[in-house]
């Protein structure tokens, strides 16, 4: 089916975002509240017991909206708030101070998108901050134009404290996440994608001003497990081992691995101490390296046991181990086979073949068949 990639005059001019949850509104409109009466509370103890003349500024309620309404965003980030205004009010000043009224406004926001964005404090409001003072020369010259920058930085300081405040009860995180290995989803649980992956991905499709990192991670994280937690609910690795034990004892002979790789079709086989523990693994690759050595060597050539061929394992898993944890370390590393033990002791083998029976096939199926 051909899908055109043109938007419709309908799609393109429609509502961008879904219906709002009725709580999520709420928590806007009463973060909203909350910032803005911190703000201006801020005025009226200055103007009541304090010698600062602070004032509020309009682009103070653009701020207000990203700080409550949508705090992940990395616009909405302390760094980018405070410093994205306050660099603005600069540019604003700047451009009053170089140019004529009618064209000041015009340079006082081209010099605050480029420093917004040579600071990677990019945040829409400091567009109307330096609007604001570019189309307002009698303010600059009440003000002043250290005033003018004093005051942006304390109110949007103010307004992004007071954010810090009311997330820690509305239950979004705020400030973002920046660091992937202290946040997102647990390291078992990703594909392998660094935060360098992921930004590289953000910058590609032209959303890193709309999505951070470990967002996206949670975000792909939480595809993968609408995807693959139903039939792996509750299933650890011991319900999906190979049924049958594919393992020799450490005084086993060359012809027993042999036949035991040539019976499981497998490429790996566990060398199992007489107490059922894991003593280690043979594969293929340490037979044909024996064998080659054998034929070059011919009749100087003593075949060797399985306790002479055996390497400790990589990777192991313990039977308890939820299998889609299971799942994304073998997709992360990819492995082809990995040992299964229960307090050290061996259980089997989990396979790709394996996991794949398990995510068509339940366990409580398997069980009742």
């Amino acid at each position: 089916m051909h899908i055109d990639p043109k938007p419709t005059f309908r799609t393109a001019f429609a509502p961008a975002l879904p219906w709002p949850q009725p709580t999520e509104a709420f928590l806007a409109m009463a973060g909203g509240a909350v910032g803005i009466g911190a703000c201006a509370l801020m005025v009226w103890l200055m103007h009541a017991y304090g010698s600062l003349p602070l004032f509020l500024m309009a682009p103070l309620g653009a701020s207000a909206v990203l700080v409550f309404a949508v705090p992940n965003s990395p616009l909405a980030q302390p760094w980018s708030a405070i410093l994205g205004n306050t660099l603005s009010a600069v540019c604003g000043v700047v451009a009053l101070a170089l140019l004529p009224l009618e064209t000041a406004p015009v340079l006082a926001v081209a010099l605050a998108f480029a420093a917004m964005m040579l600071g990677r404090a990019l945040h829409p409001p400091g567009g109307a901050v330096a609007l604001l003072i570019g189309l307002s020369p009698d303010l600059l010259t009440e003000t002043g134009a250290l005033m003018i920058v004093f005051n942006t930085a304390v109110m949007t300081s103010v307004l992004v404290a007071s954010g810090l405040v009311f997330h820690r009860f509305s239950g979004r995180k705020y400030p973002f996440r920046t660091s992937l290995s202290q946040s997102g989803p647990p390291p078992m649980r990703r594909l392998g994608l660094t935060e360098e992956n992921l930004s590289d991905l953000l910058s590609k499709f032209h959303q890193s001003t709309n999505l951070g990192a470990v967002d996206l991670a949670r975000l792909v994280a939480a595809v993968e497990a609408e995807l693959i937690q139903p039939p792996f609910e509750g299933v650890a690795c011991a319900d999906a081992i190979a049924l049958e034990h594919l393992h020799v004892a450490p005084d086993a002979s060359l012809q027993e691995i042999l036949s035991k790789l040539q019976q499981s079709e497998t490429s790996k086989v566990a060398v199992v101490n007489a107490d059922g523990h894991l003593a280690g693994l043979i594969n293929q690759r340490d037979l044909l390296r024996v064998l080659s050595k054998g034929s070059s060597d011919g009749s100087n050539f003593a075949p060797p046991l399985a306790r002479d061929l055996l390497h400790a394992p990589v990777t192991s898993f313990d039977g308890t181990l939820p299998l889609v944890d299971a799942l994304h370390v073998m997709v992360r590393d990819n492995l082809d086979h990995v040992p299964v033990c229960q307090e050290g002791v061996f259980e089997g083998f989990l396979t790709r073949s394996l996991l794949l029976e398990a995510l068509v096939w339940p366990a409580t199926d398997r069980k009742a068949a």
